[in-house]
């Protein structure tokens, strides 16, 4: 579709070739000559950029772009002025329009300010848009939970969210650390402001300094241009050190110094920069052992820590399984676009029974990989995804307490016992001896649970 562009000029002299020279490029032109009318035509029609004169008859065009970006902000907007009043094109500017042209100019420059304007203009609706669907999908609204430990740690997220403490979140791989910080810049002040996540245990120790603090053009070897650190993409908003514990010892003292002074100097600059930035870290190491071991700085672990937040992991929160599985069933089947709406009772007591070495993160795979082999419209397999070291003992969670205990006493001696009847080949006198158990007792045992065979009469008891 052709970029539509409005040109709002009162001068037919100056406007027609002007118009000629955007439709010739191929954009497609409105017109209209006051900025009265601009205003009526923007509540009716979509364009992408407005041209505007500067002088105009009744609205002129500083009070155009100040009306324009306050019902239209993703608007571009250039003011087009006469040399002798550059002055009012800056006052534009500062209303917020993107750019201006000092009449006379030529079509080549013309064309280049309309299509830079345009370009920086969808690039800022493109990141309004992904900032507005951040804050819907990172929101405590979006995270579940049943479990008391958690409801305990979303209570701390939203106590500290709308404020500038450093929080310090620590946890096992794969609770969902990241997340949480996620939802605490996106629930907070600065959630229009920028999120920039830096994974200290994926940077190269010789390249950290000059990627959290940037570089000047020439600082080094391979310099060959000036470069902003994280530091400085995150001004305004968060920057969250994620796997702090694995930051080199050696970086530490700047780190704390840039946390304590808000400043920071780039390699090869002698000019420190102010910078307005959150800190979040998250790890998973004991971070208070590694201080009082030495590995990590004891002054920066009190000073990331100013809120710690622990998140428990899956198996310590077994209420919050189902709810998870459920929510991670609705992404997956959409995702994969397969009609897969629910999970059996048997797949959901394997889940629950299972203790989740990885986490979230697991349960997240184990549910994608069961929703694509599904057959049906529900997920009855889940065993074949699940790792033996996270096996918890067969657990039927609807039954109570002393019902589900002697099921899995029932479930381990008739286990026993068989693996004992195969390994001295059904003769009972070898079971009972390495069991401990007079020929008696089991005997009811092994009727009990089935697995009484023919044997030697003189293996029978008395």
């Amino acid at each position: 579709m052709k970029h539509r562009i409005l040109i709002v000029e009162d001068d037919e002299v100056f406007l027609r070739p002007l118009q000629r020279t955007l439709e010739v490029a191929g954009y497609e032109v409105l017109v209209v000559s006051s900025g009265e009318e601009a205003v009526d035509l923007l509540k009716r029609d979509d364009v992408e950029l407005v041209l505007t004169d500067k002088r105009l008859p009744g609205i002129d065009g500083v009070e155009l772009v100040r009306r324009i970006k306050a019902e239209h902000p993703d608007l571009a907007v250039v003011v087009m002025t006469a040399y002798g009043t550059i002055g009012s094109a800056v006052e534009a500017m500062r209303m917020g329009a993107d750019d201006y042209l000092v009449k006379p100019f030529d079509a080549a420059e013309a064309l280049i300010v309309s299509r830079r304007s345009i370009e920086l203009s969808e690039l800022k609706a493109a990141s309004r848009a992904t900032i507005r669907r951040n804050q819907e999908r990172f929101t405590l609204r979006n995270m579940v939970a049943a479990s008391a430990p958690m409801r305990e740690v979303f209570e701390l997220v939203r106590s500290v969210a709308g404020l500038d403490t450093t929080v310090l979140i620590h946890g096992e791989t794969g609770v969902g650390k990241e997340l949480l910080a996620r939802s605490i810049h996106f629930t907070g002040a600065r959630r229009d402001k920028p999120f920039v996540a830096v994974n200290c245990a994926a940077i190269p120790e010789e390249l950290f300094e000059s990627e959290l603090f940037g570089f000047r053009k020439g600082a080094f070897t391979g310099a060959s241009e000036t470069r902003r650190g994280m530091f400085q993409m995150a001004h305004g908003g968060t920057l969250l050190l994620d796997e702090i514990g694995e930051m080199p010892l050696s970086l530490q003292s700047k780190l704390l110094r840039v946390i304590e002074d808000k400043r920071l100097t780039p390699i090869g600059s002698d000019r420190a920069l102010e910078i307005d930035v959150r800190f979040i870290a998250t790890t998973n190491k004991d971070l208070q052992a590694e201080a009082e071991g030495g590995s990590f700085r004891r002054d920066l672990f009190y000073r990331l820590a100013v809120l710690p937040i622990r998140v428990p992991p899956l198996r310590e929160r077994v209420g919050d399984i189902p709810l998870l599985a459920e929510q991670f069933l609705r992404l997956s089947a959409r995702r994969s676009k397969k009609p897969v709406r629910a999970i059996a009772p048997a797949a959901m007591q394997a889940l629950c029974r299972y203790t989740w070495p990885g986490n979230v993160r697991e349960l997240e795979n184990v549910i994608e990989r069961a929703v694509i082999i599904a057959k049906g419209d529900a997920i009855t397999d889940v065993d074949r995804f699940l790792t033996g070291e996270g096996e918890r003992p067969r657990v039927d969670l609807t039954l109570t307490f002393r019902e589900a205990k002697t099921r899995v006493v029932e479930e381990f001696e008739r286990a026993y016992l068989a693996g004992l009847l195969e390994i001295h080949g059904g003769k009972l006198a070898g079971v009972a001896r390495q069991a401990g158990m007079d020929s008696k007792n089991l005997w009811e045992k092994l009727t009990k649970y089935g697995l009484r065979r023919p044997a030697p009469t003189d293996d029978a008891p008395d």
